[in-house]
């Protein structure tokens, strides 16, 4: 008997909006997103303003993922975890979401013949996308100016590392200079007003505009594949006055932010000598590591879970000293780091585990 799985996870898939809004009340539409506080966990009682549970509403519709947990699955795995139901039982949930039992032979042949057509035109739709959105992160990336630049934009940037973090850049031996930029005046597209108008979603008001560090997240071939953005006060060297001044934007996991390429100087897609490898999250820690441990190559993730992406295979990298955060004690944190300590073994490599001796991370000791 023909299994019916992919028709049903397609024609959920054509009816995202209205399920998520069954499984995930709470949440709400923020741009391609359905955002929700996780109903397993119950994390909106210690975070009641910062839901991290979400959905995207188009592409991979479904494929949805907890950033705070590192929980992820599919659209059917959407249905086992949020009604806590095994797979044939959320099967079982999806044919009556989708009122399969109702249905006659012949509108069941029809049904499947939609899917089959929805699921072809998909994939043109996810291919097409993808590629634009590639388009975008070269066109924001080409945008900003070097941060070693002589402009008002860059020397602000400097100014954020060195006089808000604490670490100053020409002080960091072998610093990328590839990796930072900085943009006069990119849109914090967070605040961006949008719209739904005749069944799309229609940016109707930009954003506001700030200066902005762009750091570039980079693959083993030195391809630029996704950028996180730190937006700046226009007149001080600190983040700016919104909610989320850092944003990522493109395809992050497997790339990596290089602050500095250790002794040999060279970038990692050029790079063949084997030396350490400090890997952590973000790049206020970055530039801390880099300027206390000159003689390693130093990369940030972006996030925790990326950093089990990160590709520790290249010759370049002989060991992985992985930086963990001292705020990273909770069950589910300590189970995405030991997630990522097996990700990166498994190339192979001596890998340990690093942590500040104050503070939450490295980057607090240069702050305090």
């Amino acid at each position: 008997m023909r299994s019916d799985r992919d028709d049903i996870k397609q024609g959920l898939k054509n009816r995202i909006g209205e399920l998520c809004a069954r499984l995930l009340p709470d949440g709400r539409q923020q741009g391609r997103f359905w955002v929700a506080h996780n109903p397993v966990t119950g994390d909106a009682i210690d975070h009641p303003k910062d839901p991290t549970f979400k959905v995207p509403l188009d592409g991979d519709a479904g494929a949805w993922v907890d950033y705070r947990s590192g929980d992820k699955g599919d659209v059917i795995r959407l249905i086992e975890y949020t009604q806590r139901l095994d797979f044939r039982q959320a099967m079982d949930w999806a044919r009556e979401f989708l009122g399969l039992r109702a249905m006659t032979a012949r509108q069941r042949v029809d049904f499947r013949a939609e899917q089959e057509a929805r699921r072809a035109e998909a994939a043109r739709a996810a291919e097409a996308k993808a590629l634009e959105k590639r388009k975008a992160v070269l066109r924001l990336w080409d945008g900003a100016g070097s941060i070693l630049d002589d402009t008002p934009a860059a020397a602000l940037g400097r100014r954020y590392f060195e006089e808000g973090r604490g670490t100053p850049l020409d002080q960091i031996d072998n610093l990328d200079r590839v990796t930072f930029r900085v943009h006069p005046a990119l849109e914090w597209w967070r605040g961006a007003t949008w719209e739904r108008r005749g069944g799309r979603l229609c940016k109707v008001a930009p954003g506001p505009k700030f200066p902005a560090v762009v750091s570039g997240f980079r693959s083993p071939t030195g391809v630029v594949t996704a950028v996180h953005c730190t937006f700046l006060d226009p007149v001080g060297p600190q983040k700016a006055p919104v909610k989320e001044a850092k944003l990522m934007f493109g395809e992050a996991a497997g790339s990596v932010i290089a602050v500095s390429c250790g002794p040999t100087g060279l970038p990692h897609d050029m790079a063949s000598e084997p030396g350490p490898l400090v890997l952590c999250e973000g790049t206020e820690d970055g530039t801390t590591l880099a300027l206390g441990i000159p003689e390693a190559r130093v990369w940030a993730a972006g996030s925790l879970l990326h950093m089990g992406k990160a590709p520790v295979w290249l010759p370049c990298v002989s060991a992985v000293f992985v930086a963990a955060d001292n705020d990273w004690k909770s069950r589910t944190a300590q189970r995405q780091l030991d997630q990522v300590l097996a990700e990166i073994a498994s190339h192979g490599k001596p890998v340990e585990v690093m942590r500040s001796a104050i503070g939450k991370d490295f980057n607090d000791g240069m702050t305090e």
